[in-house]
C-alpha cells in the first residue's frame, strides 16, 4: 500500500513540475517577445511619423526655389523639380515599404531563425535606402548649387544631410 501512495504521489509530482516547466517556458516566450516587439513598435512609430511628415517637404522646397529666384536655365529648374519629386517620392514610398515591412515580423509567431533573417533583411533594406537617399540628395544639392548659386542653402542642406546621415545610420 505505500510503495502504491509513492507512485501516486510522485506522478502527481511529476505533473506538477511538468506544468510549472511549461509555465516557466511560456513566460520566457513572453518576455522575450515583448522585449523585441518594444524596439519594434518604436521602429513602425518611427517609419509611420516620417511617412506622414515627408509629403509636406514638397511645399517646403518648392517655397524654398521661389524665395531664391532660380538664376538658371529652364532645363536645369525642370532637373531640381524632378530630383525634388524623385527625392521626395523615393523617401515617402521607403518609409512606407519598410513600415509595411517591420509590421509583418512577428516575433512571438516566428522561430529564432526566421525572425533574425526577417531583421538582417529589414536592416540591408534600411542601410541600402539611406545610402541611396544621400546620393539623390546630394545630387538634388548639386543642382540646387548650380540653379541659386546661394552657399548658405547648399550648407544647409550639407548640414541636413549629414545629421540625417547620422541619425539614419544610428537608428
Amino acid at each position: 500500500m505505500e510503495i502504491e501512495e509513492l507512485k501516486n504521489k510522485w506522478k502527481e509530482l511529476d505533473k506538477h513540475l511538468r506544468a510549472q516547466d511549461e509555465k516557466i517556458k511560456e513566460l520566457t516566450d513572453q518576455v522575450t517577445a515583448n522585449k523585441v516587439k518594444s524596439p519594434l513598435a518604436m521602429l513602425r512609430r518611427h517609419c509611420l511619423v516620417s511617412a506622414i511628415f515627408v509629403p509636406f517637404l514638397l511645399p517646403f522646397f518648392f517655397w524654398c526655389y521661389g524665395v531664391s529666384e532660380l538664376n538658371c536655365p529652364e532645363w536645369q529648374k525642370m532637373l531640381l523639380y524632378v530630383l525634388t519629386w524623385v527625392f521626395v517620392g523615393f523617401i515617402f514610398v521607403r518609409e512606407l515599404y519598410l513600415y509595411f515591412e517591420l509590421k509583418s515580423i512577428n516575433v512571438g509567431r516566428e522561430t529564432a531563425l526566421e525572425a533574425m533573417k526577417r531583421v538582417i533583411k529589414f536592416r540591408k533594406h534600411y542601410n541600402g535606402g539611406v545610402l541611396i537617399a544621400m546620393v539623390m540628395g546630394m545630387a538634388m544639392l548639386l543642382v540646387m548649387f548650380i540653379c541659386i548659386g546661394n552657399p548658405s542653402f547648399i550648407v544647409g542642406g550639407l548640414v541636413g544631410a549629414v545629421i540625417g546621415g547620422i541619425f539614419g545610420a544610428k537608428l
